[in-house]
């Protein structure tokens, strides 16, 4: 069996590459309104802000506006919908796991007709690892552990009654009496 490929994302840029937004956002908001509201040419803002001219330019005339990349391949509703479903399934003592998830994904996709979004395929580890990126306040990837049933139905207040019946037994019997 071949090993397992481990998912590791190039980090550094190559020397000589060419160098990519060296500024703020708000700079270049700031650079942006001051040419909208002429009070500086693009090429005054360039100079002014360190920011390329085409960049203003294109963000004034609304161009290019979108973030680069592909897109989502499922709207943040849809997405919404799945983090609601794990984290019912995990109260319901459930959990899902890594393939779960990417089978119920499958399947909604298959089901609504949007096999394309990833070429009639499992959504990958990659966007699994995003998906939970993108929703680590809601979620945590957990192993699961093998419990009864009835043990994970015990509620606190079981807990406390058992733990206060045991003071109650061990109160005048002293310590070396007591073997586990």
């Amino acid at each position: 069996m071949p090993p397992k490929k481990s998912i590791k994302k190039r980090c550094r840029r190559r020397l000589g590459a060419r160098s990519y937004k060296n500024y703020s956002e708000e700079m270049l908001l700031l650079a942006v309104d001051f040419v909208r509201n002429k009070n500086a040419t693009s090429y005054d803002a360039e100079k002014q802000f360190g920011i390329p001219r085409r960049t203003i330019e294109n963000r004034v005339k609304n161009i290019h506006s979108d973030k680069p990349g592909p897109r989502f391949r499922l709207s943040p509703e849809e997405e919404n919908k799945f983090v609601k479903v794990l984290i019912a399934a995990g109260d319901y003592g459930c959990p899902l796991s890594q393939l779960d998830l990417k089978l119920a994904v499958y399947d909604y996709l298959k089901k609504n007709n949007k096999t394309y979004v990833f070429n009639n395929k499992l959504p990958g580890d990659w966007w699994v690892k995003n998906f939970l990126e993108r929703h680590k306040d809601q979620l945590t990837l957990r192993s699961t552990q093998n419990i009864t049933k009835a043990r994970a139905e015990k509620c606190l207040e079981e807990f406390k009654e058992y733990f206060e019946n045991l003071e109650m037994s061990l109160q005048n019997i002293p310590p070396t009496n007591i073997i586990n």
